[in-house]
């Protein structure tokens, strides 16, 4: 597989991502949120839970586990969205009260000669 560069490469595992929640039953209700210049990968609810996930692509575990580079203040991004989220909806008409959010991390890894993936799904990675 030939990536014209890291976003194409990124995009590639964002794809893989959604694929695979919408395999286990979750339902996507954002891809790249933005909310206040901060952004969410994926949004997605199921069973009661919404969802909001950061998808991590490499093409091996040379820089270490995906999961390793969403720190303290990626995390604070990623909850700073996921709060102008929640107003804005419950400001327009309230479509996810009552869900419970849940932040999760989703680790793809993508061998770059086959295509061939590996994704591992992270619930409640952080609060």
């Amino acid at each position: 597989m030939d990536y014209k560069n890291n976003k194409d490469f990124g995009n590639t595992g964002e794809n893989i991502a959604r694929l695979f929640l919408e395999s286990k039953g979750y339902e996507i209700i954002a891809k790249n949120y933005r909310g206040l210049r901060k952004e969410i990968d994926i949004i997605a609810k199921r069973d009661g839970d919404l969802i909001f996930a950061e998808v991590k692509t490499r093409s091996s575990g040379s820089f270490g586990v995906p999961s390793e580079s969403v720190n303290i203040t990626k995390q604070r991004h990623i909850i700073t969205a996921a709060k102008k989220f929640l107003s804005d909806d419950y400001k327009n008409n309230r479509l996810f009260s009552g869900l419970q959010p849940r932040f999760d991390i989703i680790e793809i890894y993508i061998n770059k000669k086959t295509g061939k993936n590996y994704v591992r799904h992270l619930k409640e990675a952080f609060i």
